[in-house]
């Protein structure tokens, strides 16, 4: 039990810097759609979010959680999904400082929200995208299907032998 907690906290300290360095694209992207581009804040949000979520993902694949069993695809798809969470209650947050506590700082209400989402976002992360028993179920699936294509080699190695040795001798 103790290695597993000693773990998390070591991937939730590593998560730091991935979670930091999406938050610094995401934010930096919010501004540049919300201030360069004049883009509608609530839009500018989800666009920056994406930005964000890709950098999250290649970070946490290559800094945090390390090398899957799973394919790349899958994961990224898991990753996305959960995200959807994140970016909704960074939007509740965003929408609710800047529509009903009346900030008029657009990039500090867009950091709160980011930081209020980032514990939520890691505990998707940490237990549904990257989760061990997911990717060991992975694993033990991959095995399976090698004993298979084994199987299948030594099956289709004893026919073809069989048909050779009835055509030679004929």
């Amino acid at each position: 039990m103790k290695r597993h907690t000693r773990q998390t906290a070591n991937q939730l300290f590593r998560y730091l810097f991935a979670g930091g360095g999406a938050m610094v694209v995401d934010v930096s992207m919010f501004a540049v759609f919300s201030e360069v581009f004049l883009i509608d804040y609530r839009i500018a949000v989800v666009l920056g979010f994406a930005c964000g979520v890709v950098t999250n993902f290649s970070l946490c694949n290559w800094i945090v959680f390390g090398k899957q069993v799973s394919p790349l695809w899958r994961v990224f798809v898991k990753h996305c999904f959960a995200s959807l969470y994140a970016l909704f209650a960074n939007e509740i947050v965003m929408i609710s400082l800047v529509e009903f506590l009346n900030f008029r700082n657009l990039i500090l209400a867009k950091v709160i929200s980011s930081g209020i989402a980032f514990i939520f976002n890691f505990a998707i992360k940490k237990f549904y995208v990257y989760n061990n028993a997911y990717h060991q179920k992975g694993r033990q699936s991959n095995q399976q299907s090698q004993e298979l294509g084994r199987g299948l080699n030594r099956n289709l190695g004893r026919k073809i032998g069989q048909k050779l040795r009835r055509k030679t001798r004929r």
